[in-house]
């Protein structure tokens, strides 16, 4: 299927098995998640679909739609946890308003979710192999998932908002994880996808916990995926500690750096747990010079991000 892409080592790819469910066993804090993100800079819009399902058979889902061309406030909806049906895969995943169908062999998938507000209908198809956290010497962390996979992928389709019709044909992303979720135990991170065209996708995981430091990602760029090695972030905000631009340096196992600039206008904040806040912001990017999208998740402990809001500058 993406016999136009090398990789650096064959250790970066994984079975297609893992686009489908998975059986979390009695793992704590077993869980397994899938978002899909699009972000749409000329309409001054992101969006994202998020859902989960827990070891213990129940799932759940969040939409959220933000940015200027939306409004002050954001278009949102979460879908509570309820029981689902233990045989129902990943290759047609219905919960309430939201569906999903991938063709588990991480190709070509079909995103549609419709509430009294919004209809989001777009398919997805990967322009580069999955990248596997576990490929990593260290593996994926522990604490973060069993394993967890970054895939970048055009994304065609519609964002009906009212009356308002928003057709678009542009680059998306989606992951997916499974395994043990805590989230208290992230100190902070930052997550960063971007693309330019679909010749170009950069990763990267920057995060802190239990002590250390780590660091996942993988470049995609010139027909080859390598796994980042370093990355450098300078990164502006405003004084509610949103990231309103940023500016990255990436290097990677082929020996390759690629400069990013990423000037952000659509912001969220996500909260999967009230023990963290996740910063969303999405926008305009130049990779290596080349025009873009971006987006970073800027992850926070919730009191740590009220006191640092309430007490800042210092």
């Amino acid at each position: 299927m993406f016999e136009h892409v090398k990789v650096a080592r064959p250790e970066l790819a994984i079975d297609p098995v893992h686009d489908g469910r998975h059986n979390l066993g009695d793992r704590p804090f077993g869980r397994e998640s899938i978002p899909y993100l699009v972000n749409l800079p000329d309409e001054g819009i992101a969006f994202f679909t998020y859902f989960w399902v827990h070891q213990n058979g129940t799932a759940g889902a969040a939409l959220a739609i933000f940015g200027p061309g939306v409004g002050p406030e954001p278009i949102q909806q979460r879908i509570a946890d309820k029981p689902v049906p233990a045989d129902m895969d990943f290759s047609d995943w219905k919960l309430d308003g939201y569906e999903m169908q991938q063709d588990l062999k991480f190709g070509n998938a079909h995103i549609r979710w419709e509430n009294p507000q919004a209809i989001v209908d777009f398919t997805f198809e990967g322009f580069h192999p999955p990248y596997a956290y576990g490929s990593n010497r260290n593996g994926c962390p522990p604490y973060a998932a069993t394993n967890r996979i970054e895939q970048s992928g055009r994304c065609k389709g519609t964002l009906t908002l009212g009356d308002r019709v928003i057709a678009f044909d542009t680059t998306g992303h989606r992951d997916h994880s499974w395994g043990t979720r805590d989230w208290k135990a992230f100190q902070n991170y930052r997550w960063f996808i971007g693309q330019s065209g679909t010749d170009v996708s950069v990763h990267f995981w920057h995060l802190h916990a239990l002590g250390r430091t780590e660091l996942r990602g993988y470049v995609y760029k010139d027909g080859l995926m390598a796994e980042v090695t370093d990355v450098s972030v300078d990164w502006q905000g405003d004084a509610n500690y949103w990231h309103k631009s940023w500016d990255a340096v990436v290097r990677d196992e082929a020996g390759r750096t690629t400069h990013l600039h990423v000037d952000a206008q659509s912001h969220y904040r996500l909260v999967p747990d009230p023990a963290i806040a996740l910063n969303e912001s999405a926008g305009r990017a130049s990779i290596d010079g080349k025009p873009g999208v971006g987006w970073m998740e800027m992850a926070w402990p919730s009191d740590y991000l009220e006191h640092i809001i309430a007490n800042s500058p210092y």
